[in-house]
Parts: structure tokens; C-alpha cells; sequence
């Protein structure tokens, strides 16, 4: 099965959704499956909703590019999304995914050589959008593909501190839900302000029921930040990671975020 386009400079991956394509033009972007395409420029992100039967009712929508847009890939799902800032510098400042696909299950003959294809195209775009990404180096998204992602966590590696953004309820984006520096300052809201705490070991970094919760090395709680939307299991692989960037024990032993499998094969 050949997933590179010779006609052209494009790219193409089976995924749970049909074959993604990745077209790439001196100004432009093209991202399509099966039911949408995205369109990224210069200036605007372009998301179109195609109609099962007419192209004159497809949904066009386009958002200006005033903000960061990030590639991330799922853990350990390996979905891939885009995401872009929305309504930066105001209050209702968010990170909304635009785009996502599922990979091809493993279970599939070629589910392997599909995730391969998939990586390739991952670092291909991750590529074309550098300068988009603006600060962030790079990005891990984290929970179930329902409705889209909407309710994805994603994580974003600005090189000074991490920065977790979730959705709250009736919301179409998902918020900065809080700030880890290495070392070990956490930012979390306390009603509109932030409260700044300190946490230095994996150990003070727990779940309690739909929140992360902090705590110093007494046990006393320092701070919890709630997460909902995500699965039980999601959320201990978020405690998990945030507690190896704070525990200096760890650090140097373990990456965070994990490099993609697409940048881990790259020639040096």
C-alpha cells in the first residue's frame, strides 16, 4: 500500500475516519478526510464540514489566525488533532481543536504500517506549522475522541513552564487549567485570581475523584484543579506526568512530554 502522492507534495495516512491527506502549497496547507477539510494560510484556519450529497452545502468556517495553532498527538492513542488559540489576551482566551483523526486499530492487518504512515504525516505537518506554534515546542492531547475531542486535555511544552488546558461545562474550548514550572511552582486558578504553591515531589501530585490534587510532603492539601470530561485512567496518566516534571528525582530520566514517534525516528 503506497501512502506518499508522487503527483505532488502530499502525503496521505489511513485512519479510523478514512484516508487523511496532507497537501502541501507555497502559501497553504490542506489537511481532508472523508467529512471536512482543513484549510491553514497565513492568516486563517479554514474548517469545512462537507455535505454527504451537495458541495454547494458544505459549512465553511474560518478563524483568524490570531493565536498559537499546535499539533498534538494523543497518549497513548496516537489520535492526532489540531489546535488552535482562540480569542487570545481577552478572558475567554482557550485552545479549541479544530481537526482530529483516530489511527487505524492495531488490530488491522495493515495497523501498523497505517500508524507508521500516520507518524510520517504527524511530522510533515508539525513541520509546516512551526512558526503557527509560536512558543510552544511542543504538544500532548490526552482523553477520548468522542464528540470530536471536544473533551480532550491538551498539554502544551512552552519551554518555560507546561501549561494544561481543560474544558469546563457548556464551554467550546478548552481554558488554561493550570501552569507547571520544573521548579516546582505550580499556577492554579483560585476564583479569578492564580495561586501560586510549590510541589517538588510525584508523590504530591494525586487524583482525587474528577481533580488533581496537590499536596506537601506532610499530605496537607496545597491546591486541587478539577479535570472532568476525561476517564479515570486519563486523568492518572496526567497526575503521573505532572508529577515527573516537578520531582527532581525523576528528572533526566524520563522525557516530558515524550517525544512523538515521528520525531524519535528522525535522522540526527
Amino acid at each position: 500500500m503506497a501512502y506518499r502522492d508522487d503527483t505532488g507534495d502530499a502525503l496521505e495516512a489511513p485512519t479510523a475516519q478514512g484516508t487523511l491527506r496532507i497537501e502541501i502549497a507555497p502559501r497553504q496547507t490542506k489537511l481532508s478526510i472523508a467529512d471536512r477539510t482543513l484549510l491553514i494560510s497565513e492568516r486563517f484556519a479554514t474548517v469545512v464540514e462537507h455535505h454527504k450529497k451537495r458541495t454547494a452545502r458544505d459549512k465553511r468556517t474560518s478563524i483568524e489566525l490570531t493565536g498559537r495553532l499546535v499539533v498534538a498527538r494523543d497518549v497513548p492513542r496516537e489520535d492526532l488533532g489540531v489546535w488552535l488559540e482562540v480569542e487570545p489576551g481577552t478572558p475567554r482566551a482557550g485552545m479549541r481543536r479544530i481537526f482530529g483523526v483516530e489511527p487505524l486499530s492495531l488490530m488491522e492487518p495493515t495497523g501498523l504500517d497505517a500508524l507508521a504512515a500516520l507518524d510520517r504525516l504527524a511530522h510533515r505537518l508539525r513541520a509546516e506549522v512551526l512558526a503557527l506554534s509560536r512558543d510552544i515546542r511542543r504538544a500532548v492531547e490526552i482523553g477520548s475522541s468522542a464528540v470530536r475531542g471536544l473533551d480532550k486535555v491538551l498539554i502544551a511544552d512552552h519551554g518555560d513552564r507546561i501549561v494544561v488546558y481543560a474544558r469546563r461545562l457548556f464551554r467550546d474550548r478548552a481554558r488554561a487549567a493550570m501552569s507547571i514550572h520544573e521548579d516546582g511552582r505550580i499556577s492554579v486558578p483560585d476564583g479569578k485570581k492564580l495561586k501560586e504553591i510549590r510541589v517538588h515531589s510525584r508523590f504530591g501530585v494525586t487524583v482525587w475523584g474528577d481533580y488533581i490534587r496537590f499536596a506537601d510532603p506532610q499530605g496537607t492539601d496545597l491546591a486541587r484543579v478539577s479535570i472532568p470530561w476525561i476517564a479515570p485512567e486519563d486523568r492518572k496518566e496526567l497526575a503521573r506526568r505532572i508529577g515527573q516534571l516537578v520531582d527532581h528525582d525523576e528528572q533526566g530520566v524520563i522525557a516530558w512530554p515524550p517525544r512523538l514517534a515521528a520525531e524519535a525516528d528522525q535522522p540526527g
